[in-house]
């Protein structure tokens, strides 16, 4: 919704595997789907000037991540942009709890085939490369984690915390940590953030699918006033 209050003269579509979308004060250029993103996209090619996703490291293996963002590819409009955001999963400057507990998600990811280090190996570039995508970019942000970091590190804190507790049942089951261990590193890790001054790495890679009618393949995009554009999360 952020991103139609934003640009009120473009047609945005938000898409989710949950049912988690507002029920009011929805703008009028916008409208949410929902839809799992590993079965193939319900719009036809060519559809979205700008597709947005972000925050699936969780959820997708290193093949599925290559098969989902040519879906992305499909969609988008020849001269259109992609936008790729994810987090390094273990962050940094982490005191022993916190590094503790990132040590059991990943195992527990790890058990499904999926890694939280996507952003580093690969890479979000190198995944848009493979899915036929041009002109790549990426930023790399360090962003602190906990109140020392303002109110984006206060948020990322509480995402943080969010991640661990929604993710609970799998890390218990899937890493074999006894729950009582579990809850208790990550009420000490609330405190950890602040004292050894954590920090995330997100990335943020953009790459734009490749258009033949246009001769140096930078610029470009249809006609008409108004874009349309693809939010996935």
């Amino acid at each position: 919704m952020e991103m139609a209050n934003e640009f009120p003269d473009a047609h945005v579509t938000g898409v989710d595997m949950s049912p988690v979308f507002p029920t009011t004060i929805i703008p009028s250029n916008c409208r949410f789907v929902q839809h799992n993103i590993l079965q193939p996209l319900p719009f036809p090619d060519n559809t979205f000037d700008f597709v947005y996703q972000r925050l699936l490291i969780a959820g997708l293996t290193p093949e599925e991540w290559i098969r989902v963002v040519k879906e992305l590819e499909r969609v988008t409009v020849p001269g259109g942009w992609i936008e790729l955001v994810e987090v390094d999963g273990h962050g940094g400057n982490n005191g022993p709890n916190t590094a503790k507990i990132w040590e059991w998600v990943e195992r527990a990811l790890m058990s499904r085939g999926v890694t939280s280090q996507i952003g580093r190996d690969p890479g979000l570039p190198k995944i848009l490369e493979m899915a036929g995508v041009t002109n790549i970019r990426q930023n790399v942000l360090r962003l602190p984690t906990g109140e020392h970091g303002g109110k984006i590190g206060q948020l990322l804190k509480e995402n943080e915390q969010s991640f661990w507790n929604t993710i609970a049942p799998m890390v218990i089951h899937a890493a074999g940590v006894d729950k009582n261990e579990y809850e208790d590193a990550l009420e000490i890790a609330e405190s950890e953030v602040e004292e050894y001054k954590s920090f995330h790495i997100f990335y943020v890679a953009t790459g734009q699918k490749r258009d033949p009618c246009l001769a140096n393949g930078v610029e470009g995009r249809r006609g008409g006033t108004g874009y349309d554009l693809l939010a996935i999360q």
